[in-house]
C-alpha cells in the first residue's frame, strides 16, 4: 500500500504516488482495519490467557488440601475392602460408608474450567473414576448391611481393589504439580505405581488371592498390559 505506488511511478512522482493512494483509498482503510482487528485480536487474547492463568494458580492453591482428602478417603475405602475380603464379602458388622470431600467437586471444576487441556482431561478423568468408585463402594455396603443379601464375590473385589490402587496412584501423581513443585506430567501407570499404591493403602498384595490366576497381582498385570 505504501511503498509500491512508489516504485510503479516514474521517477517517483509524488503526483502519481497521490492518484494511485486516492484510487486505492477504499482498499488501504479495509487492510489497516483488517490488521488493526488482528491486533486487538491478539491483545484480547493474550489478556484472556493471563486471566486464565491467574485464575487457575487461585483455584489449584486449593487442589493439595483436597487430593490429601481424597487419598485418606481412599486409604478409608481400602480396609472396607480388605475387611470384606477377609469375610469372604460379607461384613461381619455394619460398615459406615466414608464420605469424599464436601469441596472437592468444587475445587476440581475450578480447576478443569481454567487448567490446560492436558490437566483438564486428566483431573476430569479421575473426577469419573471417583464417582464410579464411590458407586461400587455404596452397593458393596448396601448389599452386605442387609440380612441375607447376596455376598460379593472375590473377583469382584479384586476388580474393585484394583481400580481402587489405579485411582489412588492417579491421585498421587498429582501432588508435585498442585504444589507448584513442576511441571505437570501425564505418565502412564506401571506396575510399580500399584505396588506402591497398595503398600500405602496397607493392601497385602500376595493375600489378595484367589488362584494362581486370579489374583491382584496378576489382574493388575493384565489390565496394564491392556491399557
Amino acid at each position: 500500500m505504501l511503498i509500491y505506488p512508489w516504485l510503479d511511478s516514474q521517477g517517483g512522482s509524488w503526483t502519481h504516488v497521490q492518484l494511485v493512494w486516492d484510487r486505492w483509498q477504499t482498499l488501504n482503510a479495509g487492510a489497516l482495519a483488517f490488521l488493526a482487528s488482528l491486533v486487538a485480536f491478539n491483545i484480547s487474547r493474550f489478556n484472556e490467557n493471563l486471566q486464565r492463568e491467574r485464575d487457575f494458580v487461585a483455584a489449584k492453591a486449593y487442589l493439595p488440601s483436597t487430593l490429601s482428602s481424597l487419598m485418606d478417603y481412599c486409604a478409608r475405602s481400602a480396609s472396607i475392602y480388605v475387611e470384606l475380603w477377609d469375610s469372604n464379602g460379607q461384613a461381619p458388622n455394619p460398615i459406615s460408608h466414608p464420605d469424599l470431600p464436601h469441596d472437592y467437586r468444587e475445587v476440581f471444576s475450578n480447576c478443569i474450567r481454567h487448567a490446560d487441556p492436558v490437566v483438564g482431561s486428566y483431573l476430569s478423568n479421575i473426577l469419573v473414576r471417583l464417582q464410579v468408585h464411590d458407586a461400587r463402594l455404596r452397593d458393596a455396603l448396601s448389599q452386605t448391611g442387609q440380612a441375607h443379601s447376596p455376598v460379593i464375590d472375590k473377583m469382584t473385589l479384586i476388580s474393585y481393589l484394583y481400580r481402587l490402587g489405579e485411582l489412588y496412584a492417579l491421585i498421587g501423581n498429582l501432588f508435585s504439580f498442585a504444589r507448584n513443585e513442576e511441571a505437570f506430567q501425564e505418565k502412564r501407570l506401571k506396575w510399580e505405581d500399584l505396588r506402591n499404591a497398595y503398600g500405602i493403602l496397607n493392601i497385602e498384595i500376595d493375600d489378595v488371592a484367589i488362584n494362581d490366576l486370579m489374583n491382584l497381582r496378576a489382574f493388575a498385570m493384565r489390565a496394564l498390559k491392556r491399557a
